[in-house]
């Protein structure tokens, strides 16, 4: 399949293990996307220190999500996987674009708002400039569309907004990127299906991609459904269930639908042990792949200093281009 002359920017923070939302919202669209597109997909460390409160695990936790990354899937032959930290121009432009980035355009952000009272000990210059460093990652690559969940779309308007006040302000220099809005089930905490699937919210509310068989199989039996026992998918009055029935339906195939008549009749007990024995299986293939991975971190450096080099090229003609833009001697 040939690819389009799109291209796509997006990035996970290496904040622990990926889990089970990151996987079906994030790398499971990205794998038909790195057919047709070019995609430039980083391991935004540099964004993980706005919320860290322990820093130690970061290095780890950095090779350890672009282990994932690979091993659940995405080709680095085509993809383009790299380190954030690793290339300065990200830190550099996100000075350049703050420069001329209204406060209040953050301030009314609604995921500024929402990360500030998630995490309310961090009111810092670096979580209130997010965003306009998010806005840097993706204009740095020329990025037409960024794929991001719906909650996420807001920060895609503001580096919209962004880049169009630069190149208004200096001149035409940035794509105004579009939102490709993820199509995929929204998966839930599974101690409170009223809030996405997170590792802000516990370990227990979330699958790890790393879980072992018995850990996978003790948070589901476990996880948040209802009294009454009926069997059908509603997500509006049945959550707990109804996302249940959506991880059934991720690592099995099928809907949502279809798996509620599956298990029509069945007890809230055998659902769960089917749930849970669907989702180790589905697991299994990524694990073995990663722990090959991981044994072998020179050959996964090389992958990431491979990536960070081709990515770096695009990053610093696009810097010296604002550079210039804007009348910085060059």
């Amino acid at each position: 399949m040939a690819k389009s002359t799109q291209t796509i920017l997006t990035g996970l923070r290496p904040t622990g293990t990926l889990h089970l939302g990151s996987y079906f919202g994030a790398i499971a669209p990205l794998l038909e996307l790195q057919k047709t597109h070019h995609v430039y997909l980083m391991v935004a460390d540099l964004h993980a220190l706005t919320t860290l409160d322990d820093r130690k695990g970061l290095s780890e936790n950095t090779l350890k999500t672009a282990a994932l990354y690979i091993a659940f899937g995405i080709d680095p032959k085509k993809t383009t996987i790299f380190v954030q930290s690793h290339i300065s121009a990200h830190a550099e432009l996100s000075t350049l674009l703050g420069m001329i980035t209204p406060l209040s355009l953050i301030e009314l952000n609604p995921v500024y708002k929402e990360m500030l009272a998630e995490h309310p000990t961090k009111r810092t210059f670096g979580l209130l400039g997010y965003p306009v460093l998010q806005a840097a990652d993706i204009l740095l690559y020329r990025a037409n569309a960024v794929p991001v969940g719906r909650d996420q779309a807001p920060h895609i308007e503001l580096a919209r907004e962004i880049a169009r006040k630069f190149n208004t302000t200096f001149g035409e220099t940035f794509i105004e990127p579009k939102t490709i809005l993820s199509e995929a089930q929204r998966i839930l905490s599974l101690k409170d299906p009223a809030k996405k699937m997170s590792k802000s919210h516990g370990e227990a509310s979330y699958v790890g991609l790393l879980d072992d068989a018995e850990t996978i199989r003790k948070k589901v039996r476990t996880a948040v459904t209802d009294s009454d026992g009926i069997v059908k998918y509603d997500p509006e009055s049945k959550p707990g269930l109804a996302n249940l029935l959506t991880l059934y339906a991720l690592t099995t195939g099928g809907t949502p639908t279809d798996a509620a008549k599956h298990f029509s009749g069945k007890q809230y007990s055998v659902i769960k042990h089917d749930v849970a024995e669907a989702i180790i299986a589905f697991l299994a293939p990524g694990q073995k792949k990663y722990a090959a991975l991981i044994k072998k971190p020179s050959a996964l450096k090389s992958i990431l200093k491979t990536g960070t080099t081709k990515a770096n090229k695009t990053a610093q003609q696009s810097l010296r281009t604002a550079y210039t833009k804007v009348g910085l001697y060059a």
